[in-house]
């Protein structure tokens, strides 16, 4: 199942991520940062590693990288800053409990 949410190359700009390289497909993938309502796993969940989920509700589409990616820290802090208040406090909740 990995395969159909992992992709290989992620670019982020000011308002969206575009996601493609997925294997056995040549789709490629447009999440807006307004639509994004949840981020789950890995740090987003208080755990130093494991998959990490970004979902876009209103479109149904739902993508995971690994804590491996290149520059993580930094596509974190870009989802992150981006991202709404209220999906922004819980995981920054979960990122606070998990250094302690």
């Amino acid at each position: 199942m990995l395969y159909k949410i992992i992709p290989f190359k992620i670019k982020a700009d000011s308002e969206k991520l575009i996601c493609s390289g997925f294997i056995f497909s040549r789709k490629e993938l447009t999440i807006f940062y307004s639509n994004i309502e949840s981020l789950s796993g890995g740090i987003f969940d208080g755990k130093s590693y494991g998959i990490m989920k970004v979902c876009d509700g209103k479109n149904k589409l739902c993508i995971g990288f690994f804590n491996n990616l290149i520059n993580v820290r930094s596509f974190e802090k870009i989802i992150l800053t981006k991202i709404n208040k209220e999906i922004y406090e819980n995981a920054a909740g979960k990122i606070k409990g998990m250094k302690k």
